[in-house]
């Protein structure tokens, strides 16, 4: 991971088909399953630790010990926040100046004790359960970290930093057949996105994507939302800006809409996804105002 992000920041190139692993949260099964199949392939890894579960010794989480020793083997350890508490869910907050303090608090904790148990990345972030918005995103950007959410996607030159995407590779979409086709992807080149933040309070939401290459694409341009299959892509700007949105009301929660279109070679694929995190009421945290 250290050397994809240090080419998204402009020093050095990654060959053709680079791929980072990362793992969150810590369980005991990535020093238990996981550890052992990586170290004997040479495979580098990444685990984003919510530190506040392992200083509290519950058992489904590694230890400090079980870290350092795959430290000591070539894995790598970096921020997923203190408590794994959304960033964006926070009930009971009183403002957004105190939820985004609160956000703040959880990062400085979190980075604070990773130093104090191990040598882990510094200014690399992962959104607990890949939730942010454009104020916490604003925020990580002014800490100086690079964030990475859970929306799927290939990085590249024209990725957002503020939320990167990455490929799951677990439970439903642990699918070896899938992941040849998700790590021999590139990404869509995106310039723009309208609105870039994942909330809505629209059950419907739309965005406006603005391409950053006309060259690259993409005739056979598709788009998937979950939960709804194949939705209409609408060209505002042919072969430059498309419109795309939900057909029909999307559940409270996370959501995403996935665009593809072949690679030029017909045997990869441009992808670019977009999470939404619908909300339905003042209930969940934040004023919808």
């Amino acid at each position: 991971l250290a050397a994809v992000v240090a080419a998204l920041r402009g020093d050095g190139v990654l060959p053709d088909n680079a791929v980072a692993i990362t793992v969150d949260d810590a369980f005991r099964s990535v020093y238990e399953e996981a550890f052992p199949r990586l170290r004997e392939r040479g495979y580098p890894f990444t685990v984003f630790v919510a530190t506040d579960t392992v200083d509290s010794g519950r058992p489904a989480y590694m230890t400090w010990d079980q870290m350092r020793e795959m430290e000591a083997s070539g894995a790598t350890f970096a921020n997923h926040g203190s408590s794994h508490r959304s960033f964006v869910l926070w009930p009971g907050v009183t403002s957004e100046i105190d939820r985004l303090a609160r956000v703040r608090a959880e990062i400085e904790h979190a980075e604070r004790r990773l130093h104090q148990e191990l040598n882990p990345m510094r200014g690399i972030l992962a959104y607990p359960y890949g939730e942010y918005d454009m104020s916490v995103a604003g925020l990580v950007v002014d800490m100086g970290y690079i964030a990475f959410g859970q929306q799927s996607g290939a990085v590249g030159g024209t990725s957002d930093l503020r939320a990167l995407p990455r490929f799951p590779m677990a439970e439903v979409y642990a699918n070896i057949e899938d992941f040849a086709v998700k790590v021999a992807t590139r990404p869509l080149p995106v310039a723009t996105v309208r609105p870039w933040d994942p909330v809505s309070w629209d059950r419907r939401p739309r965005i406006e994507v603005t391409l950053a290459d006309t060259d690259a694409v993409l005739d056979h341009l598709a788009c998937f939302v979950g939960g709804q299959g194949e939705v209409e892509v609408q060209w505002v700007d042919p072969g430059r800006r498309f419109e795309v949105g939900a057909k029909a009301d999307l559940p409270a929660g996370r959501n995403r809409v996935n665009c593809t279109a072949p690679a030029a070679s017909g045997d990869r694929f441009h992808w670019y996804s977009h999470p939404w995190i619908v909300r339905s009421g003042p209930e969940v945290g934040r004023d919808p105002r």
